[in-house]
């Protein structure tokens, strides 16, 4: 029994001391990884096999854009993993999405323009899902005889921008536009009556 149990130390000894391999993988989006362990820091900013010691490992996790971070299906940025029990660490990062709806009321139409170039024509309605920091470019298009009354969010003008930040709801106004009124050109009785005179001396010396 002692003998059986001298040979396992040795054995407990290295299994401790050895070294883990640990395969990193980093999906949905850029990330950098970061792993501490035993004092050291290990750089992860793709998929990646390492060699750790066997012992407690903290990873953390940085984002360049404001993404939700998942680590081995918990969302966390900073967690601490047993290497010789999990030799594979999988980072998750997804973008934070808001809720973005777009209502026209009245005749006219609603054009999203987004930084990728991509657009998005609204007749009636329209509910999107929008990452977080877009920079929106929204033209109001009101049909002959209408113009932009107000928008639901104080936006003035034709066009205007918005940066997503939370769930929105975009509502704008199509009025009629209001009449312009013609105006006619006063008449000038003494201009007409200067022109009568020089008519009649062209004629006069016309006849001589």
């Amino acid at each position: 029994m002692h003998r059986t149990l001298l040979l396992l130390i040795p054995l407990l000894l290295a299994q401790s001391t050895h070294a883990v391999t640990v395969h990193v993988y980093i999906y949905g989006g850029q990330a950098d990884a970061l792993l501490y362990v035993n004092g050291s820091l290990i750089y992860v900013n793709g998929n990646q096999t390492v060699n750790v010691p066997n012992s407690t490992l903290q990873v953390y996790v940085e984002s360049p854009l404001q993404y939700r971070v998942f680590v081995n299906g918990v969302e966390s940025d900073n967690l601490s993993l047993n290497p010789w029990t999990s030799d594979t660490i999988n980072i998750t990062v997804r973008p934070i999405l808001y809720q973005l709806n777009v209502t026209v009321k009245g005749p006219g139409t609603l054009s999203l323009r987004f930084p990728n170039s991509t657009q998005v024509k609204v007749n009636e309605s329209a509910s999107l899902q929008v990452q977080e920091g877009t920079l929106i470019t929204i033209v109001a298009i009101p049909k002959p005889g209408y113009s932009v009354g107000n928008w639901s969010n104080g936006f003035v003008g034709n066009e205007v921008w918005y940066l997503v930040y939370n769930d929105t709801n975009i509502t704008v106004y199509f009025v009629k536009s209001p009449q312009t009124s013609r105006t006619v050109p006063a008449v000038s009785y003494s201009g007409l009556g200067l022109l009568a005179v020089l008519g009649g001396v062209y004629w006069f010396t016309r006849r001589r």
